[in-house]
């Protein structure tokens, strides 16, 4: 069924300027004795040479290329295929336990980061990303000029218009990077005090940018059922179960990166869970992950999906608003239960990311 998987993603179509980033699934850590060997398979559909970055979760820990202690398909000059595997030698290096790796692989133009791939009951199957966009992969984004090619910000399966509408507005609003960059200091996501670190979620980003980089990546942003699958929501009450973060039992504050102690705009208490706004991705895994392995589905940032919701006129134009999905750590815990939110696609929130989706042909 891996093999299958893998070689059906080689046949999705190239996006727009013919290229797709890689493709990361069946991602697995097995600890043995003091050896700690994480599994994987990879696919570039462009058919590229691979560099391949292994992430550690909660700890400052990044390998870029074999060494201490750390040895097989990592760094550069990895090719596309199943079964890929890198041995940690746990002695050697501290790791937590369990140990839930994140990977990034780098085809020359970005980073494409791990997908799960889902056999649907609800519509054809498809893969959608386990973590939230980070600022490191949107980068690769802006670096390529992402905000100058017109081609990116069409919108044209027909839930708008004029299918040019982003674009117009990414001129006339002079976006050239999300809303907090500073693209004077290097880098540049350093300057959002609410997400500086290169594995937070990128944030202060409209529906048209995250449609722009999913477009520019070879992929699309979700559905809001494709979400909701993923997430485990349809199920549960939540994608670890139904219990409530508080209540009669003590609070989960390991659960999910979500305001405990909200009183309006008054924040006390900020920093019951470990952060005070956005969290490295991946900080909650496994505990707070869906069945499916989906990280941060609650909390961390709201996320754009595809999905039109309603059509609101303002004085100079009218706006199809789009969904938002899945809290923030903004989010008080009453909140959490409430229906998905709808916002102007224009809009730029400091609580706003995105995760990519695509259908597995």
């Amino acid at each position: 069924m891996r093999l299958v998987a893998c070689l059906m993603i080689v046949l999705i179509a190239s996006a727009a300027r013919g290229n797709v980033l890689p493709i990361i699934t069946n991602v697995s850590a097995e600890r043995t004795g003091e050896s700690i060997s994480i599994r994987y398979d990879v696919t570039d559909p462009d058919g590229h040479d691979l560099a391949v970055v292994l992430i550690v979760p909660g700890t400052e820990l990044r390998f870029e290329a074999p060494g201490d202690g750390v040895t097989g398909d990592l760094g550069p000059g990895v090719t596309s295929g199943v079964g890929r595997e890198i041995t940690i030698d746990a002695g050697a290096v501290a790791l937590p336990d369990p140990l839930v790796p994140r990977l990034l692989a780098h085809d020359g133009r970005g980073y494409g980061s791990e997908m799960i791939a889902v056999a649907s009951t609800t519509g054809p199957d498809f893969l959608i990303g386990r973590y939230e966009i980070t600022n490191e992969e949107f980068a690769a984004f802006v670096r390529a000029d992402g905000y100058e090619f017109m081609e990116y910000w069409v919108v044209d399966d027909g839930s708008i218009e004029i299918e040019e509408t982003g674009w117009n507005y990414c001129g006339s609003f002079h976006w050239a990077a999300p809303r907090h960059w500073d693209l004077t200091v290097e880098p540049p996501w350093s300057a959002d005090l609410k997400s500086p670190r290169p594995d937070t979620p990128v944030l202060g980003l409209s529906w048209f940018e995250a449609y722009a980089y999913c477009r520019w990546s070879g992929r699309r942003l979700p559905i809001g059922s494709e979400w909701r699958e993923a997430a485990g929501v349809l199920r549960s009450v939540y994608p670890w179960g139904d219990e409530p973060l508080e209540g009669t039992r003590v609070p989960r504050y390991d659960l999910a990166n979500v305001r405990f102690d909200y009183k309006g705009y008054n924040y006390d208490g900020l920093t019951t869970d470990g952060f005070e706004y956005a969290a490295p991705v991946g900080s909650f895994s496994p505990r707070g992950d869906s069945p499916l392995g989906l990280a941060d589905a609650i909390g961390n940032v709201w996320e754009w999906c595809q999905d039109p919701v309603a059509v609101v006129e303002h004085a100079t134009y009218s706006c199809a608003t789009r969904l938002l999905i899945g809290g923030s750590w903004a989010t008080g815990i009453p909140d959490l239960e409430k229906e998905p939110k709808d916002l102007c696609p224009l809009y730029r929130p400091d609580t706003a990311g995105f995760r990519c989706c695509m259908l597995a042909r």
